[in-house]
C-alpha cells in the first residue's frame, strides 16, 4: 500500500511522549476482504476501566534482545490499568493522554509501536490505544503505556475532516 499523506500531532512532544499519534492517508482506499477490516475508533466521551481485557498485536520483537522479528503477527491479552495504578510503575511520566495495559505476563515490545491496543465495546473491535512505549526490556510484569485514542479523538476528526 502506498502512503499519500502523513499527519503527525502538532502537539507531539518526544521528551514527555504526549500526543503520540500519526495519521497516515493512504494513496488509495484500502481492499477489504478476510484480511483487511476496519476497526471502530473509541470516542471522546468513551470510558474504558480498570480490568477491562483488551488485546494488542504487532510485528515487534517477542524478547527484547532478540535477533529478530516474528514472521507472524503476534498478539496479546491484557487488562488495562487505570492511571493511577499506572503512576505506581511510572510515576509522572504518566499523562491523561495516555492509558496502560499489562503487567499481567505479557507485553507490548520494540517494534510495535504504532500498533493497536483494541476493546470490545457493544459487540465490536474498537481502538482505545495506540503502543507508544514501555519497559526497555519488554518486561511482562510492567504495563505498557499507549496513547489514548479517547483523548486524541477530537485532533483524529478534526485532521480528517480538512484532508
Amino acid at each position: 500500500m502506498k502512503v499519500g499523506q502523513v499527519f503527525k500531532h502538532p502537539s507531539y512532544n518526544g521528551f514527555t511522549i504526549n500526543n503520540d499519534i500519526l495519521l497516515v492517508k493512504l494513496a488509495s482506499p484500502a481492499v477489504m476482504s478476510v484480511h483487511v477490516s476496519p476497526v471502530c475508533v473509541a470516542e471522546a466521551g468513551d470510558n474504558f476501566p480498570g480490568g477491562m481485557k483488551c488485546v494488542t498485536s504487532g510485528w515487534g520483537l517477542t524478547r527484547y534482545n532478540a535477533a529478530d522479528t516474528p514472521s507472524l503477527l503476534q498478539q496479546a491479552s491484557l487488562p488495562l490499568l487505570t492511571n493511577d495504578e499506572c503512576r505506581r510503575f511510572w510515576g509522572r511520566k504518566i499523562s491523561d493522554l495516555m492509558i496502560c495495559a499489562g503487567a499481567s505476563g505479557a507485553s507490548s515490545c520494540m517494534g510495535d509501536s504504532g500498533g493497536p491496543l483494541v476493546c470490545e465495546k457493544a459487540g465490536a473491535w474498537t481502538l482505545v490505544g495506540i503502543v507508544s512505549w514501555g519497559s526497555g526490556t519488554c518486561t511482562p510484569t510492567m504495563p505498557g503505556v499507549y496513547a489514548r485514542v479517547t483523548e486524541l479523538r477530537s485532533w483524529m476528526d478534526q485532521t480528517i475532516a480538512a484532508n
